[in-house]
């Protein structure tokens, strides 16, 4: 069971999304790398993600800048998991590592000082305080950042210190060479007897850091889920984000959803996305337009936020149902590796295989992106018409963009892009006419990307003619177009 390739989740926006999740410590990072879609078998603890996340979000509004604090405090915070697994494996930790580790535990005190003025109340947020820890690692109770081995460790260093400190004072006021190199000779059995000491001291600090290793490393994994829950509550508040609704049938719906990457784009073109609204039931649903009708972006918006749902994040929509799923599909052309000689169309009936086989074990998402759009057009009708009626047998749902007509069947819902249906065509021509250089961008900008539910008996819009006649096609051409148009309206009458 699959929740799309890497390349796919790029096509989509998922990576996007993913470099817009901004983590700051290596233990965020690591639940970052680990994010995957939960389980049909996970829905509470997909529901109690989505809890801890929308706690985050109203609590960041709420003390904004106890935030801010608590961000610069996980900026503090180092990888100590090399340091974690060599103790594990009673291992002496070196004067660096003991540094790691005390500096840990002074952080954690920091942060658990903020987290109980925050008061986030999630359940799973729970620091062990690391007091003993620090006492052991800084015991003349400075609480700064910096580790050696003190004196108060062992009167025995102690000792062996102040031995060696009055020999190196001797040395500075000699000035016979022999004494000093007698004095030099006994100076290095003394540092020799410090280093002995000072490795006892290191083992037994390592034994009782072991003690509370536990502890420790359950801090780190707290840390992670405290970095990835703030940044999945950045990411929501960023882009105004919904929490979902999760139900258990097989049901989604979508108001004014929208996909960020593709809003980017065209804000920096100066242009606007056109949210995407949507019922979908299990069995097939088709969407039909024009191919400059935004069919693939309105697929990829559904896509990325079904599956940031089953992922655990808020999505971007203003309001969002899903069911848990066993797999997403997403077939499109535009995705496809041909590397293996394949063609398109080869490559999607592989892709297709997969899904057959996914879809007669569990309940999925199918999306299908103007199948067969790489073969025979009169074939391609075809395949795509057994293609939509063999899978409204299933419970999965299954979405089947195309500018084919005659696809959606009794029992299938049909969405139409309404492209530039209720526009006045003369007017649209005129202005066109005025600046054909900016043809294709003016048809754009009055495209409307917006889906409108169509039942049995609907006009089919001409789109495809349309566009043709706006951007300058001999007009020749287009009369024939329009007598073959004229005749295919009265066979189906």
């Amino acid at each position: 069971m699959k929740f799309l390739e890497n390349e796919q989740r790029e096509q989509i926006g998922f990576s996007f999304v993913m470099e817009k999740t901004d983590v700051i410590t290596a233990y965020g990072m690591k639940e970052k790398k680990d994010i995957k879609p939960f389980k049909i078998t996970e829905k509470e603890k997909l529901l109690l993600e989505f809890e801890s996340i929308q706690k985050m979000v109203e609590s960041i509004n709420k003390n904004k800048l106890l935030h801010k604090e608590l961000e610069r405090i996980l900026m503090k915070f180092k990888d100590i998991s090399n340091s974690i697994k060599r103790c594990k494996k009673h291992e002496i930790l070196d004067e660096v590592e003991l540094f790691e580790i005390k500096n840990f535990a002074l952080r954690v005190e920091e942060l658990l000082n903020v987290m109980n003025d925050i008061d986030l109340d999630i359940e799973e947020i729970k620091l062990y305080d690391l007091n003993e820890i620090v006492s052991l690692l800084d015991p003349e109770g400075k609480r700064i950042s910096i580790f050696y081995i003190y004196d108060n460790y062992s009167d025995r260093l102690k000792n062996i210190r102040q031995q060696k400190k009055e020999i190196e004072n001797k040395i500075f006021k000699e000035t016979d060479e022999h004494t000093i190199e007698r004095l030099k000779e006994e100076r290095l059995n003394y540092v020799t007897l410090e280093e002995q000491e000072e490795i006892e001291i290191k083992k037994q600090l390592s034994i009782s850091i072991l003690e509370s290793i536990d502890k420790i490393e359950n801090d780190t994994k707290i840390i992670g889920r405290i970095d990835i829950l703030n940044a999945k509550a950045n990411l929501a508040i960023k882009y105004n984000a919904k929490k979902p609704k999760i139900v258990d049938n097989m049901y989604i719906k979508l108001v004014d959803a929208f996909n960020p990457e593709v809003v980017e784009i065209l804000n920096k073109k100066k242009k606007k996305f056109t949210p995407v609204g949507i019922e979908l039931r299990n069995g097939t649903t088709i969407i039909t337009g024009a191919n400059m009708g935004g069919k693939t972006v309105t697929l990829k918006t559904i896509v990325l936020n079904l599956l940031l749902s089953q992922c655990g994040f808020f999505v971007f929509a203003e309001e969002a149902v899903f069911p848990m799923l066993d797999f997403i599909y997403f077939i499109s052309d535009d995705m496809q590796s041909i590397s293996k000689g394949l063609s398109t169309f080869g490559a999607e009936i592989i892709n297709l295989k997969q899904v057959v086989e996914c879809i007669k074990r569990g309940n999925g998402f199918i999306a299908l992106d103007e199948f067969a759009r790489g073969t025979n057009p009169k074939e391609g009708y075809y395949i795509v018409k057994s293609l939509a009626e063999y899978l409204n047998k299933f419970d999965s749902i299954s979405l089947i963009s195309t500018h084919y007509d005659g696809i959606a069947k009794k029992g299938m819902d049909h969405y139409q892009v309404i492209g530039l249906k209720n526009l006045d065509f003369e007017a649209l021509k005129h202005k066109i006419d005025l600046n054909k250089r900016h043809s294709v961008e003016i048809i754009q900008e009055h495209m409307n990307y917006k889906l409108e539910k169509v039942y049995d008996k609907y006009e089919v819009p001409k789109d495809a003619l349309n566009i043709s006649i706006l951007l300058g096609l001999e007009s020749e051409i287009v009369d024939i177009a329009k007598k073959y148009y004229y005749k295919e309206e009265k066979h189906e009458e």
